[in-house]
């Protein structure tokens, strides 16, 4: 594991006094300055020869626009990015192929790097080492015959706490060729996982010829043979079809289990040859049934979605099989109120349908933004397991969805509440649940001019709800969502239910413009900024730990500068904490955080401040 490494802090708070940071001028083309970066590129080896035609990337977000600007290096590894406006870049990349690449200041391949801030005039220098990729190479068969046109990913894998986890993002993917062979190429140093994720067959199902069907071929063949329809010499029945199958998802050496897959190690520049392995089919079948309008008749109007239920936990350990289920959702089209899903894999699913209501005429005017096809306001689910035989009984009856509805509210600062909100959205998220992580047709809408709004066809469940509003206020900052009242909850960071037959009204959404800001310098044990650390911020109360959650922000390395900031955020208390390094999978997971939180600082944040407070590592870090 690569256990990110917690440093004790010397924490020197101040509030901002005195003037703020001066905002430099527009120019009259913003993406023409005087500064430059220029640098070099070698090998990562002792001998450190340098690397030609290595890509150069850089790029700058702000208020001004996005710059992208790249280059490439001579035969000597040198750089040079010029005329660059003053501003604070992302970290600049490195990539050549055959080797892994590296951003500015990361501690590994694919790690975090370090942000660049330029002034006017000014000329940095920064330099790389690229390690030598390596490869891991092999072949796909099935049964002795080569798989071809078949994804296969190498994934990072750690142990943690005995379980293995996904290391997150890094790693790479390759497809197979006519020979079945793939060759996965510029790989950092590590442990990974190989997988292969085969392609649904295009041209109907895929069923395996049984030793049944065999026998009563080969009985065909033999001389003199007699026989009527359907039956075989002697008067036998012709067998049934075998039991239709799809691929499904291996790893090596040729396991369906993320966990029990053998590890392939390899070193810088190390090529990995022979790692073949074979497909796996698993039993499909059919689901199909009828869906009624809610007097019993058949739905003349509805649209149908098979989706697969996922265990969260799963899915973020194995980023392909997550994707692989995220391909089994179908959608079926609904003819006098019947439905058929053939190929449907083993698993636990949700049907979820959605109907028009029988009392829409054919000239009826739709609502807002919803084009020319009447409201889906009908709704219906059910819960199926599929273990490889047909189901040919679902009945899915439509029922009035519920309604939602309410109104926009200002709490404004120095700016004035917009005076026409048509285009301004709500959105309702379907809230994690355990065992399902994809939810079926979730409404959504825009507001009217006057800020209320209305959405209708809502299913039974947990939701939150998110709202945005177009355009910045006068400070040059977002208009934030400081809450979404449903009744005692606030729907913007907690789970509130929608229950059958209760619609909800009095639902208010307010926004501000007096969002917080938090901003600072890395410093080191002598008051020096540093980029040594990426600096994290998260909300002190643990029911705000997700990724949906307002109250975490993503780990920001310090610029070249050592300055880092927070910008829109919400008033609260905040754990602040320094990290070595980290995998981005590890980020919202409650045990990482608790040990985050055991060397962090905790700092309140009211609304509307901006809040300055230094870091500096103790004992030189």
């Amino acid at each position: 594991m690569r256990a990110a490494f917690l440093i004790t802090l010397t924490v020197i708070l101040g509030i901002a006094s005195g003037a703020a940071q001066q905002v430099r001028d527009a120019t009259a083309n913003p993406t023409v300055g005087t500064a430059s970066i220029v640098g070099t590129v070698v090998v990562d080896e002792p001998d450190g020869q340098p690397l030609r035609l290595v890509s150069i990337n850089l790029s700058l977000r702000s208020a001004a626009g996005f710059l992208e600007r790249q280059t490439s290096t001579d035969e000597r590894g040198r750089f040079e990015l010029t005329n660059l406006p003053a501003g604070t870049y992302s970290p600049p990349m490195a990539s050549k192929a055959g080797y892994a690449w590296t951003t500015h200041g990361a501690k590994r391949p694919g790690g975090v790097g370090t942000p660049i801030t330029l002034v006017d005039g000014q000329r940095m220098t920064i330099a790389f080492k690229l390690l030598r990729g390596a490869v891991i190479t092999g072949m796909i068969q099935d049964n002795g015959r080569p798989v071809e046109q078949t994804s296969v990913r190498a994934t990072v894998v750690r142990i943690v706490n005995g379980v293995r986890t996904s290391g997150g993002s890094s790693g790479g993917f390759a497809t197979t060729d006519d020979r079945g062979m793939y060759r996965i190429w510029g790989l950092p140093p590590g442990d990974y996982v190989v997988g292969a994720s085969p392609r649904f067959s295009t041209q109907g199902e895929i069923r395996p010829i049984t030793d049944a069907e065999m026998q009563w071929a080969e009985r065909q063949l033999q001389p003199g043979s007699m026989q009527t329809a359907g039956t075989t010499p002697g008067g036998l029945a012709v067998p049934p079809p075998g039991q239709p199958v799809a691929p499904s998802p291996v790893y090596y050496p040729g396991t369906t289990d993320f966990t029990t897959a053998a590890t392939v190690t390899v070193t810088a520049g190390q090529e990995r040859s022979g790692v073949d392995f074979g497909v796996s089919y698993v039993p499909t079948a059919k689901v199909s049934g009828t869906v009624v309008d809610p007097e019993g008749k058949p739905a003349t109007q509805a649209q149908l979605t098979l989706v697969p239920m996922l265990d969260p936990n799963v899915a973020m350990v194995d980023s392909m099989f997550m994707l692989d289920s995220m391909m089994m959702s179908n959608r079926a089209t609904v003819i006098a109120g019947k439905f058929s899903v053939a190929g449907v894999r083993p698993g636990r699913y949700t049907i979820g349908a959605r109907g028009a209501s029988s009392s829409v005429t054919a000239g009826a005017t739709p609502g807002p933004g919803r084009g020319s096809q009447p409201p889906m306001t009908l709704w219906a689910t059910a819960e199926v397991t599929v273990d490889g035989r047909d189901q040919t009984d679902v009945e899915l009856r439509l029922q009035p969805g519920m309604t939602l509805s309410g109104t926009t509210a200002f709490d404004s600062g120095t700016a004035q509440a917009p005076a026409e909100l048509s285009r301004a959205t709500v959105r309702l998220i379907a809230a994690p649940t355990a065992g399902v992580s994809v939810s079926v047709n979730v409404p959504s809408g825009p507001m009217e001019a006057d800020g209320s709004f209305k959405l209708e066809g809502v299913a039974p469940g947990r939701y939150l709800l998110s709202a945005t509003v177009p355009g910045a206020t006068p400070g040059g900052g977002p208009w934030l969502l400081k809450s979404a009242r449903v009744g005692d909850v606030d729907a913007a960071d907690s789970a509130f239910e929608v229950r059958p037959n209760q619609s909800i009204q009095g639902i208010v959404l307010t926004f501000t413009d007096k969002s917080a800001e938090l901003t600072g310098s890395l410093l080191d044990a002598a008051g020096q900024p540093t980029t040594a650390l990426s600096i994290i911020l998260f909300s002190t109360d643990r029911t705000m730990w997700s990724n949906r959650s307002r109250r975490m922000r993503q780990p920001v390395r310090p610029g070249s500068d050592g300055k880092f900031r927070f910008t829109s955020l919400l008033p609260g208390e905040y754990y602040l904490g320094a990290l070595s390094d980290f995998e981005q999978s590890e980020l919202f997971k409650p045990e990482f955080l608790e040990q985050v939180a055991a060397g962090a600082m905790k700092v309140t944040i009211r609304e509307g401040e901006k809040k300055v407070q230094d870091v500096r590592i103790a004992g030189g870090g």
